[in-house]
C-alpha cells in the first residue's frame, strides 16, 4: 500500500509514522457504525499490516461523539427481510474481533464504544481512551447476544462478575471504570490528546526489534487464549525462540548492547 494513505467510504488510512499504520472511522452521520463491506476493507488494512515488513503498529481511532457503535443495525435489518443470516465468522467486524494476526493494534478511544465497538476494542493490544468516552455491551436490549469473542476476552481481562454485570444488564461505564479494572491502558483528558498518547506507544513499541515484538506478542496471545503456562513455555522455546535467535536481529540487539550503541533493526522475516 503506497504511503500517501487512502480515503475509503467510512474510513481513512493514514502513515502518522514510519512504522505504523491509522485507521480513523469517519462515518459520523451513523455514529461509526461498520457495515460488511466497511469490515472487508478494514480487514484488508490489518492484513497489511501484518505482511508489509516496514510496517510494526497498527492503531485505529474515531472521529465525532463515537468511536464506534458496531455493526450496522440497519443493513441487518434489511439482511433479515431477505432472510439472510449475518455471519460472524472470524475474523469478525472490521478485521479485529477475532483477529488473531502477527502485530500490535492500538485502539485510541475518541468517544461512544458500544456493542461490536467494544468487542472490536476487546481484542486490542493497547487502549488508549479519552476520559468522557462510554462503553456498553447493550445487545440483549435488542434480543442479540454479543457472540464475536468479547465475552471469554472480558472475563479473563476483567473477571467474570464485572463481565456479566455488563453483559446481563447492558448498562454504560466510563473510560476511568474500565481502566481501574485493568481494560484501558491509559485515560486522557481530551480528544486532543488521544492521538499523541496513541503514537507515543506506538513510538516505543517501534524502537524494538521487529522480530521480538512478534515473539513477544504470540507468547503473550498464547497465554490469554489457551492458558497452560507450560504449553505457551514450550511452544515459545521450542517453536519460536530458534526462530528469532535465527534472524539477524538477534545478535544486532546483543551486539549493540556490548558495543554501547542504538541497536540497527532490520525488518522482520517472520
Amino acid at each position: 500500500m503506497s504511503r500517501e494513505g487512502q480515503q475509503y467510504p467510512h474510513f481513512l488510512v493514514t502513515f502518522p509514522r514510519e512504522r505504523v499504520i491509522q485507521v480513523t472511522l469517519n462515518r459520523t452521520a451513523k455514529l461509526n457504525c461498520i457495515n460488511k463491506k466497511t469490515s472487508q476493507e478494514i480487514e484488508h488494512i490489518w492484513k497489511v499490516l501484518d505482511e508489509d515488513e516496514g510496517l510494526s503498529v497498527g492503531i485505529i481511532t474515531g472521529v465525532g461523539r463515537a468511536f464506534c457503535t458496531g455493526a450496522d443495525l440497519e443493513e441487518w435489518n434489511e439482511m433479515n427481510k431477505k432472510g439472510v443470516i449475518n455471519d460472524m465468522s472470524a475474523p469478525g467486524l472490521a478485521g479485529l474481533c477475532r483477529r488473531k494476526g502477527k502485530k500490535p493494534v492500538i485502539a485510541a478511544i475518541n468517544g461512544i464504544t458500544m456493542g461490536g465497538g467494544f468487542e472490536m476494542v476487546a481484542n486490542c493490544d493497547l487502549i488508549v481512551a479519552v476520559h468522557t468516552a462510554l462503553f456498553a455491551l447493550p445487545e440483549v436490549k435488542r434480543g442479540i447476544v454479543p457472540v464475536a469473542g468479547c465475552l471469554p476476552r472480558l472475563t479473563r481481562t476483567i473477571g467474570l462478575q464485572r463481565t456479566t454485570d455488563l453483559v446481563l444488564t447492558g448498562r454504560s461505564v466510563t473510560a476511568q471504570t474500565l481502566h481501574e479494572w485493568g481494560l484501558i491502558n491509559r485515560v486522557v483528558a481530551s480528544v486532543e490528546e488521544i492521538s499523541s498518547v496513541a503514537l507515543e506507544l506506538a513510538d516505543a513499541i517501534c524502537q524494538n526489534s521487529p522480530d521480538a515484538l512478534i515473539v513477544a506478542r504470540h507468547g503473550v496471545r498464547l497465554s490469554w487464549e489457551g492458558g497452560s503456562v507450560e504449553d505457551t513455555v514450550t511452544s515459545l522455546a521450542d517453536e519460536w525462540y530458534p526462530r528469532l535467535m535465527a534472524g539477524s536481529n538477534f545478535s544486532e540487539g546483543i551486539r549493540a548492547f556490548s558495543e554501547k550503541r542504538a541497536p540497527l533493526w532490520l525488518n522482520s522475516k517472520l
